[in-house]
C-alpha cells in the first residue's frame, strides 16, 4: 500500500466518526525496503522523523548486583526534521 493511499485512509478515519464506531482488524506488511539500516542502535528502536511526532521514550529496568539499573532513552524530534537522543542511567540501590 502506498503512502498516499494510507494518508487518504487516515484522513477518512479522522474526518468520519462512522469509522470510529466499527471494529477493524489491522494488518501490516513489512518489506526489507521499509527497514532502517544503521549502525546506530537507537535507529533500530525509534522511528525516523515524521509530521506531528514530537518525542519517544524507552524505559528499561535491569536487575544488577547493587540494585536496579533504570535506563531512559528519549528521542526528541526537531521542527527541521532532525532528532536528538539522550540516555540517562539511574541506579536504584537495594540498600533502601
Amino acid at each position: 500500500m502506498t503512502t498516499k493511499k494510507l494518508d487518504a485512509i487516515i484522513t477518512k478515519i479522522v474526518l468520519n466518526e462512522d469509522y470510529m464506531n466499527k471494529e477493524y482488524k489491522t494488518a501490516g506488511t513489512y518489506t526489507k525496503s521499509a527497514r532502517i539500516v544503521s549502525d546506530y542502535e537507537n535507529d533500530l528502536i525509534f522511528e525516523q522523523p515524521r509530521a506531528g511526532l514530537m518525542s519517544q521514550e524507552l524505559v528499561s529496568y535491569e536487575n544488577i548486583e547493587i540494585g536496579v539499573k533504570r535506563t531512559v532513552t528519549t528521542r526528541v524530534f526537531t521542527t527541521n526534521g532532525d532528532y536528538n537522543d539522550n540516555t540517562t542511567i539511574t541506579i536504584l540501590p537495594n540498600t533502601i
